[in-house]
């Protein structure tokens, strides 16, 4: 030990005040500066590896999209009073039972036409899921014989139901409210409206009078069919309609229809369901009608991935 000690405390150079120990201990400092140099250089490194990461955004495979979208729009318009009403089962158990939706536009000019709109759309709700799609039109016979024996035809409401279940669309309609489908940029009408227009457009072709007249009828644009007539027909789907992914539908009462152009309405549906509702309702703001009716809004955008096939 005297002898490693003596060794230290020697001159490093001949004639030098510099020992062998300063110079060991200057040489350890250097080294122990040095790690913590590259320590400090990894550290900042890693933080804006990590700074990086969580500015850039991270490319991953997109969520996938749910079998369905749905979104609703509705407005008073002028109107003192809504008389729409709307309906649509729960989307949680779509995979199970499909889901409906339910549109009923009250007869302005009639009692209580809110109330049967609302008590309709209700009812129809209530009953889904129902075992057989081919006992619903007599159901809607019923329930109009039903507002008929309390209002005696003066009372009255307008109804389109869509069902989506698997890969099919049934539908029922009384009325003047539409039923569209968007398909490929394409815009269809589903239903064909039941006003007494299209009555005095059959008669005119029989030969009764110049269809010119039927369009001038003043009683033209009247329901020749709604719930609350003592007999009324139901215009309804016989079989099943096949749907193809990325079809959209559109329920709608006449107060976004009849305010709207066929191209607003199709470019609308060629929106996000949510989006669409938003755009219909700017463009019946925007046409600013004097008489605005109460405008109701259904919009399906069916995608068609990922449904499991009901048995």
């Amino acid at each position: 030990m005297d002898g490693v000690l003596t060794w230290l405390s020697q001159p490093l150079f001949p004639d030098s005040f510099l020992r062998v120990w300063m110079a060991i201990a200057a040489g350890a400092a250097l080294v122990l500066a040095a790690i913590l140099v590259l320590l400090l250089l990894r550290r900042r490194k890693r933080k804006k590896r990590k700074e990086a990461d969580e500015s850039e955004p991270v490319t991953g495979k997109p969520a996938p999209l749910p079998v369905l979208e749905l979104a609703n729009l509705q407005g008073i318009g002028s109107r003192e009073e809504q008389q729409d009403a709307f309906g649509i089962s729960r989307m949680e158990r779509f995979e199970e039972d499909g889901l409906l939706a339910v549109l009923c536009d009250g007869m302005g000019g009639m009692a209580e036409g809110g109330r049967i709109a609302a008590e309709t759309a209700a009812e129809m709700v209530g009953l889904f899921p129902w075992q057989d799609d081919a006992a619903v039109p007599e159901w809607v016979r019923q329930r109009s014989g039903r507002v008929y024996q309390q209002f005696r035809g003066h009372g009255g409401t307008t109804l389109v139901a869509a069902l989506l279940r698997g890969r099919s669309l049934s539908f029922w309609c009384v009325g003047d409210s539409d039923l569209f489908l968007l398909r490929e940029g394409s815009l269809y009408a589903l239903n064909i409206r039941q006003e007494y227009k299209n009555d005095l457009v059959l008669r005119a072709l029989d030969g009764a009078f110049p269809v010119e007249e039927a369009f001038a009828d003043p009683q033209a644009g009247a329901l020749s069919e709604y719930i609350g007539k003592e007999d009324v027909r139901c215009d309804d789907t016989r079989m099943p309609f096949p749907l193809q992914p990325e079809d959209v539908l559109l329920l709608c009462s006449d107060g976004v229809s009849d305010t709207l152009t066929l191209k607003q309405v199709r470019e609308a549906m060629a929106l996000p369901p949510q989006a669409c509702c938003d755009r219909l309702e700017e463009e019946i703001l925007a046409a600013e009608k004097p008489n605005q009716d109460n405008y109701t809004a259904i919009v399906l955008q069916y995608h068609g991935r990922g449904e499991r096939t009901n048995g």
